[in-house]
């Protein structure tokens, strides 16, 4: 509106984040006790696109059977930033159908690395884990997530931040989701804030996708590198 007063535009840009953000940007995603404030999904989501061969992909899975099993396969540029171009959703059916659906989604693709939920490694009888189930039925080489939830967040909200450069150009968002993954869309603007622990979300939400983002994400960052045949020749160079 250019008939505001400077002075009052200032006073729009005290105010709390999502009331700055409605008030002054005219955008009205944000609310109080948003854990994933950063998310716009005019920027945060895109059309598909064709990902190129030397593009290095990840898996990670969140799995579940009462509540949903979310897989999401990713693409890393060679900027680094993170593409979501798929999506698997289900919930009430076993990990072998899960594992088995996940398997022919992927098809011939081949991953950098696929993390697994780590409670899905963990004995708690004669028979087989689910990450053993998973790799019977076709997903190979699974490993556990990491285990530090704070730390995984705090990627996940530097990965979705965007700024300014010096010159006033945009900088990020390190992280985009194909508009063929709606589960992912839909459910991660909508969590909060746990109130025992502000540096964590209430689990209680429907947290699948965003806790395979962060799965991802922890495993990335830990500096682990793939095996020398997952490396593209571009990389090699």
């Amino acid at each position: 509106n250019p008939y505001l007063s400077k002075d009052y535009i200032r006073s729009l840009e005290g105010l709390p984040p999502a009331l700055r953000s409605a008030y002054l940007d005219g955008s009205w995603e944000q609310y109080e006790g948003q854990f994933f404030s950063e998310w716009r999904e005019e920027l945060h989501t895109c059309a598909p696109f064709d990902i190129p061969d030397s593009w290095r992909r990840i898996r990670s899975i969140d799995h579940g059977r009462s509540k949903p099993t979310c897989c999401l396969w990713g693409a890393i540029d060679h900027d680094g930033n993170i593409w979501w171009y798929r999506e698997h959703y289900r919930a009430g059916v076993d990990a072998d159908i899960n594992a088995s659906e996940i398997a022919r989604l992927s098809g011939s693709e081949r991953y950098a690395f696929t993390v697994l939920d780590s409670a899905c490694f963990s004995k708690t009888g004669t028979g087989e884990t689910i990450a053993e189930i998973y790799q019977r039925n076709g997903v190979t080489d699974v490993q556990p997530w990491p285990k530090n939830r704070h730390a995984g967040w705090a990627l996940f909200h530097e990965y979705l931040r965007v700024g300014k450069d010096e010159s006033g150009l945009q900088v990020g968002p390190r992280m985009h989701f194909f508009k063929g993954c709606p589960h992912s869309i839909r459910t991660i603007p909508t969590l909060v804030f746990d109130e025992r622990d502000p540096e964590d979300l209430e689990s209680s939400g429907e947290d699948h996708a965003a806790d395979s983002c962060r799965g991802a994400l922890e495993h990335l960052h830990e500096g682990r590198s793939p095996s020398e045949a997952l490396v593209s020749p571009e990389e090699t160079l």
